[in-house]
Protein backbone atom coordinates (compact mmCIF):
# COMPACT_ATOMS: atom_id res chain seq x y z
CA UNK A 1 0.00 0.00 0.00
CA UNK A 2 0.98 3.57 -1.03
CA UNK A 3 0.72 4.54 2.95
CA UNK A 4 3.09 1.61 3.64
CA UNK A 5 5.80 2.73 1.50
CA UNK A 6 5.94 6.43 2.62
CA UNK A 7 6.43 5.25 5.94
CA UNK A 8 9.04 2.93 4.84
CA UNK A 9 10.91 6.04 3.11
CA UNK A 10 10.48 8.49 5.91
CA UNK A 11 11.82 6.08 8.33
CA UNK A 12 14.91 5.42 6.14
CA UNK A 13 15.56 9.29 5.60
CA UNK A 14 15.32 9.79 9.42
CA UNK A 15 17.88 6.87 10.21
CA UNK A 16 20.93 8.84 9.65
CA UNK A 17 19.98 11.98 10.92
CA UNK A 18 20.62 12.49 15.13
CA UNK A 19 18.02 15.16 15.40
CA UNK A 20 15.64 13.39 17.67
CA UNK A 21 12.38 15.61 16.97
CA UNK A 22 11.38 13.52 13.70
CA UNK A 23 11.79 9.96 15.25
CA UNK A 24 9.70 11.56 18.48
CA UNK A 25 7.12 12.07 15.82
CA UNK A 26 7.41 8.79 14.32
CA UNK A 27 7.13 7.42 17.76
CA UNK A 28 3.48 9.20 18.87
CA UNK A 29 2.02 7.64 15.58
CA UNK A 30 1.22 3.89 16.88
CA UNK A 31 -0.51 5.08 20.41
CA UNK A 32 -2.50 8.11 18.59
CA UNK A 33 -3.92 5.46 15.60
CA UNK A 34 -4.56 3.01 18.70
CA UNK A 35 -6.89 5.20 20.07
CA UNK A 36 -8.65 6.24 16.89
CA UNK A 37 -10.62 8.23 16.54
CA UNK A 38 -8.91 10.35 18.99
CA UNK A 39 -8.53 13.51 17.16
CA UNK A 40 -6.93 15.92 19.36
CA UNK A 41 -3.85 13.99 19.24
CA UNK A 42 -4.08 13.27 15.47
CA UNK A 43 -5.01 16.78 15.05
CA UNK A 44 -1.78 17.66 17.11
CA UNK A 45 0.32 15.48 15.39
CA UNK A 46 -1.11 17.06 12.18
CA UNK A 47 -0.23 21.06 13.18
CA UNK A 48 3.54 19.79 14.12
CA UNK A 49 4.31 18.15 10.81
CA UNK A 50 6.21 20.49 9.20
CA UNK A 51 7.87 21.61 12.23
CA UNK A 52 8.77 18.01 13.36
CA UNK A 53 10.04 16.57 9.91
CA UNK A 54 11.93 19.88 8.70
CA UNK A 55 14.80 18.04 9.06
CA UNK A 56 14.24 15.63 6.06
CA UNK A 57 16.23 17.51 3.38
CA UNK A 58 15.14 15.77 0.48
CA UNK A 59 12.31 12.81 -0.46
CA UNK A 60 13.73 9.37 -1.33
CA UNK A 61 13.35 9.16 -5.24
CA UNK A 62 11.26 6.39 -5.06
CA UNK A 63 8.64 8.16 -2.85
CA UNK A 64 8.74 10.54 -5.53
CA UNK A 65 7.82 8.02 -7.74
CA UNK A 66 4.93 6.73 -6.13
CA UNK A 67 3.35 9.51 -5.18
CA UNK A 68 3.65 10.18 -8.95
CA UNK A 69 1.50 6.98 -9.89
CA UNK A 70 -1.05 7.36 -7.09
CA UNK A 71 -2.26 11.14 -8.58
CA UNK A 72 0.23 13.37 -6.70
CA UNK A 73 1.15 15.54 -10.18
CA UNK A 74 3.67 18.15 -8.51
CA UNK A 75 5.18 15.65 -6.04
CA UNK A 76 8.55 17.22 -6.27
CA UNK A 77 7.52 20.17 -5.21
CA UNK A 78 6.28 18.54 -1.73
CA UNK A 79 7.86 19.24 1.19
CA UNK A 80 8.72 17.15 4.55
CA UNK A 81 5.53 18.11 6.45
CA UNK A 82 3.46 17.32 3.81
CA UNK A 83 4.44 13.99 3.75
CA UNK A 84 4.05 13.76 7.09
CA UNK A 85 0.33 15.04 6.94
CA UNK A 86 -0.23 12.44 3.82
CA UNK A 87 1.58 9.56 6.14
CA UNK A 88 -1.38 9.88 9.12
CA UNK A 89 -4.07 10.69 6.87
CA UNK A 90 -3.54 7.81 5.24
CA UNK A 91 -3.02 5.65 8.50
CA UNK A 92 -6.05 7.44 10.13
CA UNK A 93 -9.30 7.64 7.25
CA UNK A 94 -9.19 3.43 7.11
CA UNK A 95 -9.70 3.19 10.59
CA UNK A 96 -12.88 5.43 10.97
CA UNK A 97 -16.32 4.95 9.80
CA UNK A 98 -17.43 7.24 6.93
CA UNK A 99 -18.74 9.69 8.85
CA UNK A 100 -15.60 9.98 11.07
CA UNK A 101 -13.60 10.11 8.40
CA UNK A 102 -15.10 12.81 6.72
CA UNK A 103 -15.76 15.03 10.26
CA UNK A 104 -11.78 14.84 10.96
CA UNK A 105 -11.15 15.89 7.16
CA UNK A 106 -13.50 19.09 7.73
CA UNK A 107 -11.93 19.38 10.96
CA UNK A 108 -8.04 19.21 9.52
CA UNK A 109 -9.70 21.86 7.06
CA UNK A 110 -11.17 24.46 9.00
CA UNK A 111 -9.31 24.50 11.80
CA UNK A 112 -5.91 24.39 10.11
CA UNK A 113 -3.61 27.14 9.23
CA UNK A 114 -2.90 28.15 5.57
CA UNK A 115 0.10 25.40 5.09
CA UNK A 116 -2.41 22.62 6.91
CA UNK A 117 -5.10 23.76 4.69
CA UNK A 118 -2.93 23.17 1.56
CA UNK A 119 -1.30 20.04 2.64
CA UNK A 120 -4.64 18.62 2.95
CA UNK A 121 -5.93 19.95 -0.41
CA UNK A 122 -2.66 18.11 -2.16
CA UNK A 123 -3.28 15.18 -0.26
CA UNK A 124 -7.05 14.64 -1.79
CA UNK A 125 -6.35 12.82 -5.01
CA UNK A 126 -4.06 10.42 -2.94
CA UNK A 127 -6.83 9.47 -0.02
CA UNK A 128 -9.59 6.55 -0.22
CA UNK A 129 -12.02 6.84 -2.27
CA UNK A 130 -11.38 10.52 -2.80
CA UNK A 131 -14.35 11.40 -5.20
CA UNK A 132 -16.15 11.33 -1.28
CA UNK A 133 -14.53 14.83 -0.58
CA UNK A 134 -15.89 16.35 -3.61
CA UNK A 135 -17.51 19.31 -1.47
CA UNK A 136 -14.22 20.35 0.47
CA UNK A 137 -12.51 20.52 -2.34
CA UNK A 138 -15.35 22.80 -4.55
CA UNK A 139 -15.57 24.67 -1.80
CA UNK A 140 -11.76 25.22 -1.48
CA UNK A 141 -12.12 27.04 -4.75
CA UNK A 142 -13.89 29.93 -2.97
CA UNK A 143 -10.94 30.72 -0.70
CA UNK A 144 -9.73 34.02 -0.89
CA UNK A 145 -6.05 32.94 0.34
CA UNK A 146 -4.13 32.28 -3.31
CA UNK A 147 -2.02 29.77 -1.49
CA UNK A 148 -5.31 27.55 -1.25
CA UNK A 149 -6.90 28.00 -3.99
CA UNK A 150 -3.55 27.17 -5.67
CA UNK A 151 -3.27 24.07 -3.68
CA UNK A 152 -6.64 22.44 -5.47
CA UNK A 153 -6.60 24.52 -8.53
CA UNK A 154 -2.93 23.71 -9.73
CA UNK A 155 -0.53 21.08 -9.97
CA UNK A 156 -3.40 19.37 -8.74
CA UNK A 157 -5.09 15.74 -10.61
CA UNK A 158 -8.71 16.32 -8.40
CA UNK A 159 -10.33 18.85 -10.12
CA UNK A 160 -9.48 17.50 -13.81
CA UNK A 161 -10.95 13.96 -12.11
CA UNK A 162 -13.79 14.63 -10.19
CA UNK A 163 -15.27 18.17 -10.45
CA UNK A 164 -18.53 18.96 -12.71
CA UNK A 165 -18.67 20.71 -15.40
CA UNK A 166 -19.63 23.98 -13.79
CA UNK A 167 -17.74 24.05 -10.63
CA UNK A 168 -14.56 22.91 -12.60
CA UNK A 169 -15.66 25.77 -15.32
CA UNK A 170 -16.12 28.19 -12.68
CA UNK A 171 -12.65 27.62 -10.88
CA UNK A 172 -11.11 28.20 -14.46
CA UNK A 173 -12.54 31.36 -14.44
CA UNK A 174 -11.47 32.67 -10.99
CA UNK A 175 -7.84 31.74 -12.59
CA UNK A 176 -8.21 33.71 -14.90
CA UNK A 177 -9.22 36.57 -12.74
CA UNK A 178 -6.25 36.04 -10.13
CA UNK A 179 -3.63 35.79 -13.08
CA UNK A 180 -3.27 32.46 -12.29
CA UNK A 181 -1.58 30.68 -15.25
CA UNK A 182 -3.82 28.51 -16.73
CA UNK A 183 -0.68 25.92 -17.67
CA UNK A 184 -0.81 25.25 -14.18
CA UNK A 185 -4.59 23.45 -14.32
CA UNK A 186 -3.69 19.79 -14.90
CA UNK A 187 -6.23 18.33 -17.01
CA UNK A 188 -7.29 21.71 -18.87
CA UNK A 189 -7.34 20.69 -21.98
CA UNK A 190 -9.16 17.47 -21.67
CA UNK A 191 -11.99 19.52 -19.69
CA UNK A 192 -12.22 22.10 -22.29
CA UNK A 193 -16.22 22.47 -23.59
CA UNK A 194 -18.34 24.86 -25.54
CA UNK A 195 -19.58 26.00 -22.25
CA UNK A 196 -16.16 26.99 -21.20
CA UNK A 197 -15.28 28.53 -24.48
CA UNK A 198 -18.22 30.68 -24.13
CA UNK A 199 -17.28 32.00 -20.49
CA UNK A 200 -14.17 32.79 -21.14
CA UNK A 201 -15.38 34.77 -24.51
CA UNK A 202 -18.01 36.88 -22.38
CA UNK A 203 -15.54 37.53 -19.97
CA UNK A 204 -13.30 38.96 -22.85
CA UNK A 205 -15.73 40.90 -24.02
CA UNK A 206 -16.85 42.37 -20.72
CA UNK A 207 -13.08 43.22 -20.06
CA UNK A 208 -12.67 44.97 -23.82
CA UNK A 209 -15.91 46.63 -23.35
CA UNK A 210 -14.74 48.45 -20.14
CA UNK A 211 -11.27 48.49 -21.55
CA UNK A 212 -9.57 46.21 -18.94
CA UNK A 213 -6.55 44.01 -19.51
CA UNK A 214 -7.40 40.63 -20.73
CA UNK A 215 -5.47 37.76 -19.10
CA UNK A 216 -2.91 37.06 -21.15
CA UNK A 217 -3.51 33.46 -21.60
CA UNK A 218 -6.84 32.93 -21.60
CA UNK A 219 -6.51 32.83 -25.30
CA UNK A 220 -5.60 29.12 -25.02
CA UNK A 221 -8.82 28.76 -23.89
CA UNK A 222 -10.64 30.74 -27.00
CA UNK A 223 -8.54 28.74 -29.37
CA UNK A 224 -8.94 25.82 -27.43
CA UNK A 225 -5.53 24.94 -27.34
CA UNK A 226 -4.25 25.10 -23.76
CA UNK A 227 -0.73 23.28 -23.55
CA UNK A 228 -0.05 21.83 -20.08
CA UNK A 229 3.29 21.77 -17.94
CA UNK A 230 2.49 19.18 -15.62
Amino acid sequence: MLSDIIQQQIERTIGPLTAKTPRQWLEKLPPALASLPDTDALQQLYSTSARSLKPLIQLPQQLQEELLRAGAVAQQDWQAGDIGRLLLLLRTLPGMDRAQADQWLLRLYRGGDASEQQSLLRALPLLPDPERHLTLAVDACRSHIQGCFEAIACENSYPARFFPELNFNQMVLKALFTRTPLSRIHGLQQRLTPQLRQMAADLASERRATQSDLPDDIYLILKGSCHENV
